[in-house]
């Protein structure tokens, strides 16, 4: 299918998705039953106002909608792209729930200061090609606008790693000992009530340890937020993802009665 005829057939599909309007009685504002695209999402984003009863979105509208989720800014700057710009924007179409538009004008943008440099429309769509095309390790940090990319972005990468994952050593310290054992203090007085010579199992990796084994982190002063506080976790952190909600005690009595028999 051209590259045009493929944009048309999305706004299409928009639009039909938009005939599924409905006034919801229970929650006092119209709704939809998408088949295509989060429609509401859209609207949302958009600065469209559906509340009116006689509310009006056409095709035109629809065209609209998809030439931005594209990468431009109207539809008839889409018709008139090039070859290359428009495979690009097929592309990012395709692939919003690895990259979605701004993520990736902000990554160019980074590219050209950088290099002080700027790309072509040829390198824009090999670079895409090569980084993201060919990899399936990328998720954006936005929930694409198609239904069914959306079922894509949720599901882990091919070459997903989750050593990888959860390796925070990049972003958090360890703390020494003493400092470790005030934040148990805390996690105490927020109802995780672990004496530090219980037993615990770690859900994550399966070791059983006491209590007071565990380690301790804090995220480093640049990343810190308002709300961040220490955090504990497995002792075998940072091979370990385990935290303090995955740590369950151990009833040692049926250890014990295990072993005398």
């Amino acid at each position: 299918m051209e590259h045009i005829d493929y944009f048309k057939l999305q706004a299409k599909n928009l639009l039909k998705d938009f005939k599924t309007r409905f006034f919801d009685e229970k929650e006092n504002f119209y709704n939809y039953n998408p088949k295509y695209f989060d429609i509401v999402g859209i609207f949302l984003d958009f600065g469209i106002y559906d509340d009116d009863k006689d509310f009006k979105f056409t095709l035109m509208n629809a065209q609209h909608i998809i030439a931005q989720l594209a990468g431009f800014s109207k539809w008839n700057e889409l018709e008139k792209a090039s070859a290359p710009e428009l495979e690009l924007a097929h592309l990012l179409f395709d692939n919003a729930h690895k990259i979605n538009i701004e993520e990736w004008k902000n990554y160019l943008l980074d590219i050209e200061r950088e290099n002080n440099i700027r790309l072509t429309a040829e390198e824009k769509l090999d670079i895409f090609k090569q980084v993201f095309l060919s990899a399936d390790k990328h998720r954006s940090d936005f929930v694409p606008y198609r239904t069914d990319l959306e079922k894509k972005r949720n599901t882990p990468p091919a070459d997903f790693d989750e050593e990888e994952l959860y390796d925070k050593t990049d972003i958090y310290d360890e703390l020494d000992e003493s400092e470790k054992l005030a934040a148990i203090k805390e996690h105490q007085k927020n109802g995780f009530n672990y004496d530090l010579d219980e037993t615990v199992e770690c859900l994550h990796c399966g070791e059983q340890y006491k209590f007071r084994e565990v380690k301790s982190i804090r995220i480093k002063p640049q990343y810190r937020g308002e709300y961040d506080f220490d955090e504990i976790v497995c002792k075998n952190y940072p091979k370990c993802s385990g935290s303090i909600i995955d740590l369950m005690k151990v009833d040692e009595s049926k250890n014990c009665t295990r072993e005398g028999n």
